[in-house]
């Protein structure tokens, strides 16, 4: 199977899920059902299926929650944690269709031109690669540092300072949008800008 794509999102506030599903599912074509599971922990503690989308608010304060689904050549799915008082979302694609260059760097363009409008305000960072490791921290510098496999960083608002960064990733550069921060891989060859 094909490298898992993760779009590691931190927000404030509980995102809705359907504005997440439906970014998923104008990238993959979608063959099964959802399949909602919660657990306690990433041992797969407590892990039981759930009967619908309307139990997963009530269990973010203790449980992860996992939702997935069938897709053309592979799985995607949705994984959501609460970390202190943040709320983690990986969007997940094990899809062969990402081990194209190119269809890698189309989702990360159709991800940030998705974001910006639907949830952008309500992000604090944004983190994608493949097989990434990533655990939120408060420090940035401690995240940045800390996690792997990172393509690319997106910082909204006025969260960051750039100036502020202890970074020891001389592999990457830093950008300035008007809205966000980004900073990337300088192997990142992809224009982000929208075509119009």
């Amino acid at each position: 199977m094909a490298e898992v794509v993760e779009i590691n999102i931190i927000s404030r506030v509980v995102l809705d899920n359907d504005i997440l599903f439906s970014f998923i599912h104008e990238q993959v074509e979608i063959q099964g059902n959802r399949t909602i599971e919660a657990m306690n922990n990433w041992a797969y503690e407590g892990l039981h299926r759930l009967g619908s989308k309307e139990d997963i608010q009530n269990l973010l304060d203790t449980k992860i929650v996992c939702i997935t689904q069938k897709a053309v050549d592979g799985y995607v799915g949705l994984n959501i944690e609460k970390v202190d008082k943040r709320f983690c979302y990986t969007i997940w694609f094990n899809n062969n269709k990402y081990e194209n260059i190119n269809n890698y760097y189309q989702l990360i363009k159709s991800f940030i031109s998705f974001a910006m409008p639907q949830i952008g305000k309500q992000l604090i960072v944004c983190a994608i690669g493949k097989e990434v490791i990533f655990e939120f921290d408060e420090d940035m510098n401690k995240l940045l540092n800390n996690a792997h496999n990172i393509d690319i960083w997106i910082f909204f608002n006025e969260m960051l300072d750039a100036n502020s960064l202890d970074l020891k990733m001389s592999d990457y550069k830093i950008d300035k949008t008007k809205d966000y921060l980004i900073i990337k891989k300088q192997s990142f060859r992809y224009e982000l800008k929208d075509d119009n």
